[in-house]
């Protein structure tokens, strides 16, 4: 295996271990703690844009919803007025947890 290939396939493995230990982080945190900038704190050593990266995807995806103070929708990037929108499980991201869904794109 070539050293571009190896690196594309740890982007893959980290990019499905973050949606992973997202919707875990989520499910466990009390709801007023769900929010992006506690999960930003709790995902230290990991990339800002990695973070970015899966919640996007896990909100495109339909397994959590991102919610302003005022209910808007997460814009898409983090910066210090996303800090205190909060993060809530969707019934698919349940379903992916309880492993009676499974995705590609998420490690349990």
């Amino acid at each position: 295996m070539d050293a571009e290939n190896l690196k594309k396939r740890l982007q893959q493995y980290t990019f499905r271990e973050n949606n992973g230990r997202i919707l875990r982080t989520v499910n466990i945190l009390n709801p007023r703690e769900s929010t992006v900038g506690n999960i930003c704190y709790l995902m230290q050593g990991e990339p800002w844009e990695a973070v970015q990266n899966s919640l996007n995807y896990l909100t495109e995806a339909g397994y959590i919803r991102i919610t302003g103070p005022k209910e808007e929708p997460f814009p898409g990037q983090l910066d210090d007025t996303t800090k205190g929108y909060h993060i809530t499980l969707t019934a698919a991201g349940i379903e992916i947890l309880m492993g009676v869904q499974e995705s590609p794109a998420v490690d349990v």
